[in-house]
């Protein structure tokens, strides 16, 4: 009993501060709540979210085709000029060059026609050169892309396209004449070169000569 006693009395002397005491427990551990409460709040606002695609489930006629793969063109030259009398071969060893009175290899096609046959872009392409020069006559050059050009002398003039010009295939460029004074013996003729990767090579690689 007199240990309740003094419990009692001390509790009915000290009751206001033991009130203060559960008021600012009771303050402090609402404030605790709410901060941790707003802190998980924070942490959701700023996870970040990823959208994911929904799957193709269109797998059939209508699905549209890879085309990052390169197309494959096959490259087939029309014939320069459309009539030739006649051809003299490509040829890499030593033939008889009766302008120069000496043997020499012959890289190109010759195409016989008489002065004045047009002469046409073997394929489509852009025009890299107009050359005029005393020995070699008038030579144009065009460029078909991924190394491909095709070479054109002994032409009446340059005047018929321009550099940066883009021709079709079978446009006229030229004109067949003797301006070529290397082989000016042989007469008006088309003197045709291919080249690849600034090599000269045989035209016939891309030539048909069904017409020959």
């Amino acid at each position: 009993m007199k240990k309740t006693s003094r419990v009692l009395t001390f509790m009915k002397r000290n009751a206001l501060y033991l009130v203060l005491a559960t008021c600012i427990l009771a303050v402090g551990l609402s404030v605790t709540l709410m901060l941790v409460e707003q802190n998980k709040n924070k942490q959701l606002q700023n996870t970040p979210t990823i959208e994911t695609p929904a799957p193709d489930t269109d797998t059939g006629a209508n699905q549209e085709p890879d085309v990052s793969e390169p197309v494959q063109t096959t490259v087939t030259f029309i014939m320069p000029v459309e009539t030739p009398v006649s051809i003299a071969d490509y040829s890499e060893s030593m033939v008889w060059c009766s302008t120069l009175g000496r043997f020499s290899s012959h890289k190109a096609i010759d195409f016989f026609a008489e002065e004045g046959t047009d002469v046409l872009a073997v394929y489509d392409g852009v025009i890299e050169s107009v050359e005029s020069t005393f020995l070699q006559g008038v030579t144009i050059t065009i460029d078909h892309g991924n190394g491909l050009k095709t070479v054109y002398n002994s032409l009446v003039d340059g005047e018929q396209v321009f550099v940066g010009q883009t021709v079709s295939q079978g446009d006229k460029i030229g004109e067949v004449s003797v301006t070529n004074r290397q082989e000016y013996k042989d007469g008006a003729h088309l003197h045709f070169e291919v080249m690849e990767e600034g090599e000269i090579i045989d035209p016939a690689k891309y030539l048909s000569f069904n017409e020959k």
